[in-house]
C-alpha cells in the first residue's frame, strides 16, 4: 500500500473520495485540526495516522463513500442534564477587575463631561453604535456631526449621543454643501474619524477587490477634502494592508496617494487593542492624515500595556479575560444574572454541551479523543474555550454562536454574554443598548474600543491640536 508523503497529496486523495476533513476525522478517529494543519503543511502526521487514513480511503467503495455523505444529525435537545450530575463551578474576582472596572468608570465620567464650545470639535461617518466616539469625546473632543447607514446601530447611537446633529446616514450622499453647512456652522473642524465597512476586506468575507464596499474609503476621502479637519482617522481590520485594487495595487498605498493627493500627510499603523489596555487581542490598521501645512508626522501612541516592564517604559500586565468579567454572576447555559438584563446566556443544546463540558481551557471540542466526542464540522478555533487569566479573542459579531470562533467561555460551558462582550471591548456598563438583540450583538462586534478611541483621541489632540 503506497501511502502519501504530504498534505497535498491527501487533499487530492480526499477530495478524489469526495471526504471532507470532518467526515474523514470521524471515520479515522484521526483528529480534524491534526489533518487540516497537514494539508496546510504546518506539522506531520504520525506515520500510524497516515497509514490508517490511507487505509480507510482505499477500503472505501462507492456505496460507502455515498453513506458518508449523508450528513451526521444530532436533535437539539436542551434538558440541562449534561451539566446536572456535575458539581456547579464557579470563580472569583480577579486581582485586575477592581482596576479595570475603576478604570471604565473614569472613562464614563469624562464622556459623560459637557465639552464647551471651545473644544476641539470633530465629526464621524460609518459610526456604528458610538464605540470611537465614545472615547473620541471622552478625550475631549465635541462631536458636531456623524453618519451611520444601519438603522438599528443609529438607534444605538443616537441614545448614547442625543445632542450630536445627524448628518446624511449614506455617506456617498453627503454634498459638498451640507459639507458648507458643517463649516458655516461650526467652524474649523479637528478631526474626522470613522472606519468604512470591512466586510470587503475582512478574513471572513471574500475579500474581493471588485466589492463595491472597498472604495467607500474614496467618499471619506472626498469629504475630508470638502470639510479640511486638521486630523483624519480611519479604522480598519489588519488584513487591509495585504488587500489590493483590481489592478494589483495595494490599497494601503492607494490610500496614502490619495491622501497625498488632497493635501495630508498621512501613515498606517498596525495595532492591537490589548497594548492599550483592553482586555482583547483584537488586530487594526489605523490611518491618521494630517494637514501637510502643519509640518507634523503622523504616529501612534505608545503602548501603555504588555507581557511586563520594558526598556520603553511598559510597566503594566496585559488585562485579561477575568479582569473584565469576574465581577459577573456566574451563569451556564440558559441562565441569565438577576442583576444585569444584558449578562444572560444563550441555551445550548445538549450534545454541545456534552462536547465541551471537559474541554480545558485554550482547547477545542475538536481535540477530544473519542471520536463521537467530536464536532461533525468546523475547524480547531472553533468550538474553542477562552483563558481566563490572558486577554480575550477578538469579539467578533457572532460572539453568542458557541460553534464559532473562540466564543466558549472559559470556565462556564457557554458562549459569551451581551454584557461580557461588552466588558471585553471596554463599553462602561452605563452605555445604553436598545433595538434587536442581533443588532445589538453586531454593533458590538463591530466597534471601536472605546478605551481604545479614547487613547487614541487623547494622542491626537495633545500632538496634533493644542
Amino acid at each position: 500500500m503506497k501511502i502519501f508523503d504530504n498534505g497535498a497529496e491527501l487533499r487530492a486523495l480526499r477530495k478524489i473520495s469526495g471526504l471532507s476533513q470532518s467526515k474523514l476525522a470521524e471515520i479515522t478517529s484521526v483528529v480534524q485540526a491534526r489533518i487540516s494543519a497537514y494539508e496546510l503543511g504546518k506539522n506531520g502526521l504520525k506515520e500510524n495516522e497516515r497509514a490508517t487514513i490511507q487505509a480507510t480511503i482505499d477500503g472505501l467503495d462507492e456505496r460507502a463513500i455515498r453513506d458518508l455523505k449523508i450528513k451526521r444529525y444530532r436533535s437539539h435537545e436542551r434538558t440541562g442534564n449534561a451539566l446536572a450530575s456535575r458539581t456547579r463551578r464557579t470563580y472569583s474576582k480577579t486581582n485586575g477587575n477592581s482596576e479595570y472596572l475603576m478604570t471604565l468608570a473614569q472613562l464614563e465620567n469624562r464622556f459623560l463631561c459637557e465639552n464647551s464650545n471651545a473644544s476641539p470639535k470633530a465629526v464621524s461617518l460609518f459610526a456604528g453604535c458610538g464605540g470611537l466616539c465614545y472615547g473620541v469625546k471622552a478625550a475631549g473632543f465635541r462631536i458636531v456631526g456623524a453618519s451611520e447607514l444601519h438603522a438599528g446601530f443609529r438607534e444605538i447611537y443616537n441614545r448614547n449621543f442625543p445632542k450630536v446633529p445627524t448628518l446624511t446616514n449614506d455617506v456617498r450622499k453627503i454634498c459638498e454643501a451640507e459639507c458648507a453647512r458643517i463649516i458655516a456652522r461650526e467652524g474649523h473642524i479637528d478631526l474626522m474619524a470613522g472606519g468604512p465597512p470591512c466586510q470587503g476586506f475582512s478574513l471572513t468575507g471574500k475579500r474581493d477587490p471588485e466589492d463595491p464596499r472597498n472604495v467607500l474609503f474614496y467618499d471619506y476621502l472626498r469629504i475630508a477634502n470638502a470639510i479640511r479637519p486638521k486630523v483624519v482617522l480611519m479604522e480598519n481590520v489588519r488584513l487591509l494592508t495585504s488587500m489590493k485594487n483590481p489592478e494589483g495595487r495595494l490599497l494601503t498605498e492607494c490610500i496614502l496617494e490619495a491622501f497625498s493627493d488632497i493635501g495630508y500627510k498621512a501613515g498606517f499603523f498596525c495595532l492591537n487593542a490589548k497594548d492599550y489596555g483592553v482586555p482583547q487581542h483584537r488586530e487594526r490598521v489605523i490611518f491618521i492624515a494630517i494637514l501637510e501645512e502643519t509640518g507634523k508626522a503622523p504616529a501612534l501612541p505608545r503602548a501603555t500595556h504588555g507581557e511586563g516592564a520594558t526598556l520603553f517604559g511598559i510597566e503594566k500586565p496585559y488585562r485579561a479575560f477575568g479582569d473584565a468579567v469576574s465581577d459577573l454572576d456566574y451563569i451556564e447555559s440558559g441562565e441569565k444574572s438577576r442583576t444585569d438584563k444584558w449578562h444572560f446566556a444563550v441555551s445550548h443544546p445538549d450534545h454541545v454541551i456534552e462536547w465541551l463540558v471537559d474541554v480545558p481551557q485554550g482547547a477545542s471540542a475538536h481535540d477530544n479523543d473519542a471520536a463521537e466526542m467530536r464536532p461533525p464540522s468546523g475547524y480547531n478555533t472553533t468550538y474553542k474555550r477562552q483563558v481566563w487569566n490572558e486577554p480575550g479573542s477578538t469579539v467578533a459579531t457572532t460572539f453568542a454562536m458557541i460553534s464559532g470562533c473562540r466564543n466558549v467561555h472559559p470556565i462556564a460551558t457557554r458562549s459569551m454574554t451581551i454584557r461580557e462582550a461588552m466588558r471585553l471591548q471596554s463599553f462602561p456598563d452605563g452605555f445604553l443598548l436598545c433595538g434587536k438583540i442581533g443588532d445589538i450583538r453586531t454593533a458590538i462586534g463591530n466597534a471601536v474600543p472605546p478605551l481604545l478611541g479614547y487613547v487614541i483621541g487623547t494622542h491626537i489632540r495633545q500632538s496634533y491640536i493644542l
